[in-house]
């Protein structure tokens, strides 16, 4: 995203927190009886180690699976604000392991929409011009011991600029459905060093539950007082089963 011109907007810096947090391109599970349940193979931030078996709507991600693991899928939020994204993403469950390898392509197509918004906005600022399109690669190895899921995932991204990070995550089944999930990582090249996520998540047979909050620490250097350091998370979902 380029932002011509030393001055800031808290509305770039929105659109860019809210486009990095909820596509899954910068986001039913196979999962143990006792195991993390998440229905659409998400956590907070990031992708479950978990295999989609069934059709899924929902916020951060719609799937269909095809055969033997494979799936297709879309981030309903980045498609609404403007960054249409279609991936391919293969999961595998042996035992207690599981293993994710995945790619998406996204195509921003609201570059004039921010951008006039943005300079109507303010005045000052000369050229503002959002560039989010391009495609990413994710790997993930998960770990289920009883009502605990354990991860880890790494994830590379080619836009404007490149980013890669790594992120660790853990699932806790507490009660019945629900589970509280905890993330924390490093993007290594590209956008803020540390990165994190905690929630409660609720996967039910059919509906699927979200709510926490990410750490994002995302600001327009030019004017530090416009930051954004936390954003909530929201996912809603249903599988067909």
């Amino acid at each position: 995203m380029i932002l011509r011109r030393p001055a800031g907007t808290r509305g770039a810096v929105v659109a860019c927190a809210l486009l990095s947090l909820f596509s899954p391109s910068i986001a039913a599970a196979d999962a143990e009886p006792r195991g993390v349940r998440t229905n659409t193979a998400r956590l907070m931030t990031t992708d479950a180690a978990e295999v989609i078996d069934a059709p899924v709507l929902g916020f951060q991600r719609t799937a269909i699976p095809l055969f033997g693991g494979l799936a297709v899928d879309t981030s309903l939020v980045a498609d609404a604000m403007l960054a249409p994204n279609l991936g391919l993403r293969w999961a595998l469950a042996a035992g207690p392991h599981r293993f994710v390898v995945g790619a998406r392509y996204t195509h921003f197509v609201g570059a004039s929409v921010y951008s006039d918004r943005v300079e109507a906005e303010e005045p000052a600022i000369q050229s503002f011009e959002p560039e989010l399109s391009g495609p990413s690669f994710y790997g993930v190895y998960g770990l289920v011991l009883g009502p605990l899921l354990v991860q880890g995932e790494a994830r590379y991204g080619h836009y404007t600029s490149d980013y890669l990070s790594f992120t660790g995550s853990a699932g806790l089944n507490f009660f019945g459905n629900w589970s509280v999930v905890a993330e924390a990582g490093v993007r290594v090249k590209g956008g803020s060093a540390f990165r994190a996520a905690a929630g409660l998540r609720y996967g039910g047979e059919g509906l699927g539950f979200g709510l926490g909050a990410a750490y994002v620490d995302l600001s327009d250097p030019a004017l530090p007082g416009e930051s954004l350091p936390v954003l909530p998370v929201v996912d809603l979902s249903w599988t067909f089963r």
